[in-house]
């Protein structure tokens, strides 16, 4: 695994409330609570859903509008279903003025 750049911190900010990337493959969201950064997979487990488009944060739950699974933003672990597997999530630092996710 290695340290990819994302984008400056202050366009991230301004994202609301998601940042979509694309790094080595993977498509991922990125997100802040507090001072702290989350990247999780773009696509719900259950049918696909892109999180981007469908999904809201309420305090650290995800919730899909698909269908209504919700998953801890944290650990990618679902806390509602119908979805069964958990999201994959990606590791986030800050370096400099640039986020960076760990693929």
């Amino acid at each position: 695994m290695s340290w990819h750049p994302i984008a400056a911190v202050e366009e991230a900010l301004r994202a609301n409330p998601w940042l979509p990337a694309q790094v080595d493959g993977a498509s991922m969201v990125l997100t802040r609570k507090g001072d702290q950064w989350f990247a999780v997979q773009d696509r719900c487990t259950h049918a696909g859903c892109p999180l981007a488009e469908e999904a809201t944060i309420e305090g650290g739950r995800i919730h899909c509008h698909c269908h209504g699974s919700e998953f801890d933003l944290a650990s990618g672990e679902v806390l509602q279903g119908p979805a069964e597997y958990p999201l994959r999530t990606f590791e986030v630092r800050v370096a400099g003025d640039q986020l960076e996710v760990d693929v």
